[in-house]
């Protein structure tokens, strides 16, 4: 190893509301560091009103061996945001209840050691990033786009790679985007509550939701193809899994520069709301969806690089579990293989 590279440091970008025992991460990042012959770790902690976005740019200018997201998925993604395009890598420790990213890219959440690890000496790939743009929310934003987030000398950066930069108004995400019923779990569960009970929080949120309204939209796809649709929510999935290992979308890759472009759909109550999470639950399992009777409930995919979707009514909308407010318009796009991360 070059002096050069022994010189270098691991960044830590963490949230100080999730990261529980930071005395002992402290200590394992340390005695990582010094393992892998590099400098001491450099900690940066996030803000409301920067989660991380502006730390990670500052830890790109300072030419990090590593950056690490500690906390949960709306730190994962402020990170992300602006190491695209940088090739220094990303590692995740997850502290949050959801951890969507950290569960597809098998990294634990039950235990710091082994994510650690990872860290120093985790595999590492191309994966996807995506943008999703809102332009006419209602009300304004709920949380700051990543986007607007990126400083100047960053974005210069990034124009002399001739990588994309990111709009004002656009926020990343990685894993999963969605309007609708999802957006609304997300908007209804309370942080309290994912405090005390976890991953029920969603649960007792879901349950109040299923009376959600149906939402009717005009999709537009990169081949040109659009498409009415009616249903709960519209989904782009970056990702197969979701919360608790279900699979909403078996066929989404990481790396493929694709969203699976998901429609769901409930009819008639509990009825078709159970018909629909059976056909979800079984993706798990590998049976497909055409595999199972009944028609109350259903689940559609569209591949695309990226979408256009405008709704006749204001609904919410989320980014990787963030809500960000109640809107009709989105352009959502992928920005192929330009995060650079270690996983297990």
């Amino acid at each position: 190893m070059s002096d050069s590279q022994q010189q270098r440091s691991p960044y830590i970008i963490y949230n100080p509301v999730k990261v529980a025992k930071l005395h002992r991460l402290r200590k394992l990042m340390t005695l990582g560091a010094r393992q892998a012959g590099l400098g001491e770790p450099v900690w940066l902690e996030t803000t409301p009103e920067d989660p991380g976005t502006g730390q990670a740019a500052q830890a790109v200018a300072e030419n990090a061996a590593v950056v690490v997201a500690a906390g949960g998925d709306g730190t994962v993604r402020a990170v992300a945001a602006a190491l695209a395009g940088t090739d220094i890598p990303m590692a995740l420790l997850p502290f949050g209840t959801g951890n969507l990213l950290g569960r597809n890219l098998k990294v634990p959440p039950d235990d710091m050691q082994e994510a650690v690890d990872i860290a120093f000496y985790g595999v590492e790939s191309h994966v996807d990033i995506a943008w999703l743009r809102a332009s006419d929310l209602e009300g304004g934003y709920e949380i700051p786009p990543e986007g607007s987030l990126i400083p100047e000398t960053h974005q210069e950066m990034l124009m002399k790679k001739g990588h994309p930069i990111p709009a004002d108004d656009e926020f990343a995400f990685l894993v999963v985007a969605g309007q609708g019923w999802d957006a609304q779990i997300m908007s209804g569960t309370r942080s309290d509550l994912k405090d005390k009970v976890g991953w029920g929080a969603y649960v007792v949120a879901g349950a109040q939701s299923l009376r959600s309204p149906r939402l009717k939209a005009r999709v537009a796809l990169d081949n040109g193809k659009q498409y009415a649709v009616a249903g709960r929510s519209i989904l782009f999935a970056n990702c197969p899994s979701l919360m608790m290992g279900v699979v909403l979308a078996p066929n989404a890759k990481l790396n493929d520069g694709k969203l699976d472009v998901a429609l769901l759909e409930a009819k008639y109550g509990l009825i078709g709301w159970l018909d629909l999470f059976t056909k979800i639950g079984a993706q798990g399992l590998g049976i497909s969806k055409d595999e199972l009777p009944g028609t109350t409930g259903n689940i559609e995919f569209k591949q695309s690089s990226s979408v256009h979707s405008q709704v006749s009514k204001a609904h919410p909308i989320q980014v990787d579990g963030d809500t960000i407010g109640r809107g009709r318009t989105l352009d959502v796009r992928v920005d192929k293989q330009a995060l650079l991360i270690r996983h297990g």
